[in-house]
């Protein structure tokens, strides 16, 4: 009989959904001779729809503490493009087609999975016939949610998924930040959850919940997409499992 876990639960639609930016991620390794040249060749076949593009650039450096200084001391010691983003009119769709994988970000307003899903298919199989992968070693889902709530208000009444106080440190929280790692051995995936309280400037707060899932190793290209359903199904596991029914009421 199958576990609780392997069983697709229905969770409810929201009306009011926080979700302020989903992204569907895919590294990959390519094959040599393949350039930033050759992918640039892509915006060609998306600048109708993605009409303005930048170049997309890493940084590597390091961070030096001396127990004399006060500060820490940063250093930028390697800058280079490792890519493109390729964006929407209105900014809230973004394709980034990079040397190690592909991007399809939606910012708010997010309408759907399937359709944040067509986009992304439609777009990495442009994507994948100018940069032809030989290797798919990553797949991902984050979204970013932002829930506003009134101050004061107690963390717990919101949300399951928190950092924990001692019982014997009976003091209000004015300020929160914690990443939690799990692991979901049943679809081989783990996830990153990052909570944070970002102030507002007035007698409200965001509460940032951002759920990172994925899975690493060797994909056929053929099995991604079923693998990005288990994928969607745990994020909702985890955000659905994480708050009350006091911040579903607001969420409806």
């Amino acid at each position: 009989m199958p576990t609780k876990k392997n069983q697709k639960t229905a969770y409810p639609l929201l009306k009011n959904a926080p979700i302020v930016e989903a992204l569907l991620d895919i590294q990959v390794q390519l094959p040599e001779g393949k350039d930033l040249k050759t992918l640039h060749t892509i915006f060609d076949e998306v600048k109708d729809k993605y009409p303005s593009e930048k170049k997309r650039f890493t940084f590597s450096g390091t961070i030096e503490f001396k127990a004399q200084e006060e500060q820490a001391k940063s250093t930028i010691s390697n800058t280079q493009v490792d890519g493109y983003l390729f964006y929407s009119e209105n900014k809230t769709n973004v394709f980034q087609a990079r040397l190690n994988g592909f991007t399809f970000n939606k910012h708010k307003p997010y309408q759907s999975w399937n359709a944040l899903r067509k986009e992304a298919k439609q777009l990495w199989t442009l994507y994948k016939k100018i940069a032809e992968p030989i290797a798919i070693n990553r797949i991902a889902l984050r979204y970013i949610n932002k829930i506003l709530l009134k101050t004061p208000f107690t963390p717990s009444s919101y949300f399951k998924t928190l950092p924990k106080l001692a019982d014997e440190l009976d003091y209000h929280m004015n300020n929160l930040f914690s990443q939690i790692s799990i692991v979901n051995n049943d679809i081989n995936a783990s996830a990153n959850i990052t909570e944070a309280i970002e102030p507002t400037g007035t007698d409200a707060v965001l509460f940032l919940l951002d759920i990172d899932v994925f899975q690493t190793g060797e994909f056929k290209e053929s099995e991604i997409w079923k693998n990005f359903e288990s994928l969607r199904n745990f994020k909702n596991e985890i955000f659905f499992e994480s708050i009350t029914d006091k911040t579903l009421k607001l969420l409806k």
